[in-house]
């Protein structure tokens, strides 16, 4: 790819970082050895997922990681560059492993039913053993084989077991606050029920799926927006509307596994309608992606 989402790149400096267990005073003196802007906390937090670094700075951090690397001789695979440029002039465009997920616009899509070879896949959604497919079609002869994998990968990022955690507070929080919103949260979305795994305020609950909206946005490479669910003629019978928490206007992004499967939202909600402009929407996005490399890393 020619260009690298910002929080795609962030995400490959911290998985490097972590798997070959760098300190980070010698990441920022090999930063600042390179004429870095940043000062020691602002690496920190970018290292730590909180901040963002200008793109610049982004590849200089990157080629400081790769120095280190080259010279402690870690096989561990680099941290990756902004763009195809900088990385065929690092001279260390070997060490970076191809990466097999599309950054753009946040679209992490999962391969359609049957199609086991495309690139979304990740090695373990290969291996499933056959017995464990034929016990679960036995089991729910509807469940397709795009929702089993789906269900896998959401099982299998441990989630659901973790309970509330700040990592993911943090982000509802500073949706929550940035929108002026009612409600924001995190849902988990299974096979028959959506799961809270944050909320900051007083709208968003386990639920059965049929009646979550965040089962009806993972359903999508998009945002959903709602503006006014109580003159929309798709939403305005909706129980959440109509009784319970009077839902007026909802926002969700999918939120994806490194693998592309789309295993919950982030989404925001307000018992009065609300616009929500183009800009917001990239917002929204952007803090989806933040809580996507949490789920990564």
């Amino acid at each position: 790819m020619d260009v690298l989402s910002e929080y795609v790149q962030q995400w490959s400096a911290i998985q490097t970082v972590r798997a070959a267990d760098l300190g980070d005073i010698d990441i920022f003196l090999s930063y600042f050895a390179l004429d870095g802007n940043a000062d020691e906390i602002e690496i920190e937090g970018y290292l730590a997922g909180v901040t963002m670094l200008p793109v610049q700075d982004r590849d200089l951090l990157a080629h400081a990681i790769n120095e280190l690397l080259d010279s402690t001789g870690s096989m561990v695979d680099g941290a990756h560059y902004s763009n195809h440029d900088a990385t065929t002039s690092s001279g260390y465009s070997d060490y970076l492993r191809t990466l097999v997920i599309s950054p753009e616009e946040f679209d992490f899509t999962a391969p359609p039913a049957g199609d086991l070879t495309a690139s979304a896949m990740t090695d373990t959604s290969k291996n499933v053993p056959a017995s464990l497919e034929a016990a679960a079609a036995a089991e729910d002869p509807d469940l397709d084989e795009t929702e089993f994998r789906r269900l896998q990968a959401l099982h299998e990022s441990g989630l659901l077991e973790t309970g509330a955690e700040e990592r993911f507070d943090r982000l509802t929080r500073q949706a929550r606050d940035h929108f002026g919103i009612s409600s924001a949260s995190i849902a988990l979305i299974t096979e028959d029920a959506q799961i809270i795994k944050s909320v900051t305020g007083p709208l968003g609950e386990d639920m059965p799926r049929d009646l979550s909206l965040c089962g009806t946005t993972i359903k999508y490479d998009r945002t959903l927006v709602i503006n006014d669910a109580s003159v929309h003629p798709d939403w305005r019978d909706h129980p959440l509307v109509t009784g319970g928490p009077q839902v007026r206007f909802y926002a969700g992004h999918p939120v994806c596994t490194s693998g592309g499967w789309r295993i919950g939202t982030l989404c925001l909600m307000d018992d009065q309608p609300r616009a929500f402009s183009d800009d917001d929407m990239q917002v929204l996005r952007r803090l989806a992606a933040q809580v996507q490399m949490e789920i990564w890393v």
